[in-house]
């Protein structure tokens, strides 16, 4: 649905430029004929910014349902909206490392892909990695076990170094994504670390 957006939106805003439809208004200027200028924008920072608003919200949807009446659909439209928001910050990221770039060609697309995969593997690898850490230093690791604070405070640093380790992280002119990391690392946790805590 994001890519489905993404593509919307990109063709339409670069339609709408071309033809001359936005105006920006300058209103410090008191000269009203020079108040008014066409906007044009390249290709590269229409798809910068299409990027940015092609998630869908799923604030309303949520705010409608009750989790006490309905867990399943609850689950199934919060998941549905995380996964859209993991989309797209990939996607930004993706489309941020191309416009350092500014040349645009047939390869462009294809190299946003590329890009988008790449940034998209490793920040959830890195993820998977460290939830695998974390829940194997919990299961085996009985002595972290004996106060509940130190518990957290490991996993709550452990998930910062997983964050701060990924966003530090450059690969191909491409700045992974520590949310996506840390968002992949606490579903790990959720689902096997917590089985090991006091």
């Amino acid at each position: 649905m994001t890519f489905v957006c993404f593509a919307i939106y990109s063709g339409v805003t670069y339609l709408l430029i071309d033809i001359d439809a936005f105006t920006m208004h300058n209103y410090s200027d008191d000269n009203p004929e020079t108040n008014e200028k066409l906007l044009k924008l390249d290709l590269l920072p229409i798809l910068l910014f299409t990027s940015l608003v092609c998630s869908s919200d799923v604030v309303a949807a949520v705010s409608i349902v009750s989790y006490k009446e309905q867990p399943k659909l609850y689950s199934c439209i919060f998941g549905e909206g995380i996964f859209n928001d993991s989309v797209s910050i990939i996607l930004f990221g993706a489309v941020e490392s191309v416009v350092k770039n500014p040349k645009v060609d047939a390869g462009t697309p294809f190299e946003i892909m590329g890009q988008f995969f790449l940034l998209g593997t490793v920040s959830v690898s890195i993820g998977i990695l460290f939830g695998v850490l974390t829940s194997l230093m919990f299961k085996h690791m009985r002595f972290l076990s004996h106060s509940p604070v130190m518990e957290m405070f490991i996993l709550f640093s452990l998930a910062m170094i997983c964050y701060y380790s990924t966003s530090s992280l450059t690969i191909a002119k491409c700045e992974m994504s520590g949310i996506i990391s840390l968002l992949t690392c606490a579903i790990f946790d959720g689902h096997y670390a917590w089985h090991n805590l006091s």
